[in-house]
């Protein structure tokens, strides 16, 4: 997805689905730090968590942008996302079947939302 996507539950909802089986979802943005820059943090953990998916969201680097991170598709203050800074850097992070599995056996709101009753994917 890319930039403002993210605003559209359903669009990560559908990438996720049977249909499509997404575990990681890439979104490459230009957020500046802004009024609307405390949203793209919480929305890129939201979108992991609901869909139970890793959520790899990446920005410009310099002192308007900043905060490219990779998260886990569950977050707690055990398990917080992997974030750079503002200053240019590479971000090397493992996509783990074990964690998916788990997290979609653990905390189901994958099946919930996958299942037939709310007419998604």
């Amino acid at each position: 997805i890319i930039c403002a996507d993210m605003r559209n539950p359903s669009l990560t909802r559908k990438l996720a689905s049977r249909a499509h089986a997404c575990d990681v979802i890439l979104q490459p943005a230009a957020f500046s730090r802004d009024i609307s820059f405390r949203t793209w943090t919480s929305f890129r953990e939201t979108r992991a968590v609901e869909n139970s998916v890793y959520f790899v969201a990446v920005n410009y680097a310099g002192s308007n942008y900043g905060n490219t991170a990779f998260v886990e598709p569950w977050v707690d203050e055990n398990n917080e996302p992997e974030v750079l800074g503002m200053e240019e850097g590479v971000l090397v992070a493992e996509v783990k079947r074990d964690v998916l599995e788990r997290v979609r056996r653990e905390f189901p709101y994958y099946e919930q939302v996958m299942s037939e009753e709310w007419n998604v994917g």
